[in-house]
């Protein structure tokens, strides 16, 4: 077992929520084994800023970074019907929470593609980013929304974000950088806490209507 050498920084408290059919918990040091089946996938890691994970070291250090620290509150997927997994797909099937205020992450899922699975988990988690992140008003540390970033291209993330109830907010030119595919456009969602709106936030462009969570069409390059 490698040192995982944040083993010193907090770890948020553990939580349980359970949804119709999935059940998400706190991610744990020990999951690192679970996950490794998925990202050491390319067609995953694709869309992250990071190449495949190849070994165990590797992912422990990988989740690591999102199990400890400060902002970090990042919860492990998992099928309550264990029936529907086969003996090659892992008992975790993806990861959803934050690892950096007000930063969103999902990661997984690929398996049970068109299911709905992702979109699931996020409604659930999102109420319990917002009751363990910081008001704005609590120092520097706070933030009254929650904002999720993908490339142009991750077209199914996108609905995933929509679904979820995220608003698109802006697009970021050729700010996406995986080692995979290079650099891309990004496009920013975002969901304002209970009581709060994304205008009142300054968080939607003038120009942008709230209510209209498509991105624009990339300009052709």
């Amino acid at each position: 077992m490698a040192d995982f050498g944040n083993a010193e920084l907090e770890a948020p408290p553990l939580k349980v929520i359970e949804t119709e059919r999935l059940c998400l918990r706190t991610l744990q040091l020990t999951d690192a084994e679970a996950f490794l089946p998925i990202i050491s996938r390319p067609e995953v890691m694709q869309w992250t800023y990071q190449d495949p994970i190849t070994d165990l070291e590797q992912a422990e250090r990988w989740l690591s970074a999102r199990a400890l620290g400060p902002g970090v509150f990042n919860f492990a997927i998992e099928l309550r019907d264990r029936s529907k997994t086969s003996t090659t797909t892992p008992d975790i099937i993806g990861v959803c929470g934050s690892y950096h205020w007000p930063q969103k992450v999902m990661i997984g899922v690929i398996d049970h593609f068109g299911k709905g699975y992702a979109t699931e988990a996020l409604r659930a988690v999102i109420p319990a980013l917002f009751e363990r992140m910081p008001l704005a008003s609590i120092g520097d540390t706070g933030f009254d929304y929650i904002e999720g970033r993908t490339a142009v291209e991750n077209k199914a993330s996108q609905r995933v974000l929509e679904k979820a109830g995220l608003s698109y907010c802006e697009t970021g030119l050729q700010d996406f950088e995986n080692p995979l595919r290079g650099k891309s456009d990004s496009v920013w969602y975002r969901i304002a806490r209970p009581g709060k709106t994304l205008r009142e936030l300054g968080l939607i462009p003038r120009e942008v209507n709230e209510d209209d969570d498509k991105p624009p069409t990339p300009p052709i390059q």
